[in-house]
């Protein structure tokens, strides 16, 4: 985990991009398994090429807890991805930040 604290955010957000483009392609390969795939002419074809997987393809209950487990992984897997990292800085409330915050007295055109 040590060499993921040292990417920077850009390489995490394609990290984490990348995981959900891998858990949609294998979570639309299972769900479309057994149904059919195609046309020929103006007929839909008879036969998929994916019948070993389940015969008559998945129920709509079981294509949703595909998808269901497919979303929790990438979820599980981008949350320590996109944490921050323990020395990152960030602006304390009584800061700069707050200092030009709308409705600060510091504020420009503020009257004291």
């Amino acid at each position: 985990m040590n060499s993921l604290s040292r990417l920077s955010l850009g390489q995490r957000i394609v990290l984490v991009a990348g995981l959900a483009a891998v858990l949609i392609v294998i979570a639309g390969f299972l769900t479309a398994a057994g149904t059919l795939t195609g046309w020929t002419g103006y007929a839909p074809l008879p036969v998929s090429s994916r019948e070993f997987l389940v015969p008559g393809g998945l129920p709509a209950y079981a294509r949703l807890l595909v998808w269901l487990v497919a979303v929790v992984i990438w979820v599980a897997g981008s949350l320590p991805l996109m944490a921050s990292r323990p020395g990152a800085s960030a602006v304390a409330p009584g800061g700069a930040g707050a200092r030009n915050a709308p409705g600060s007295q510091d504020a420009p055109g503020s009257r004291a």
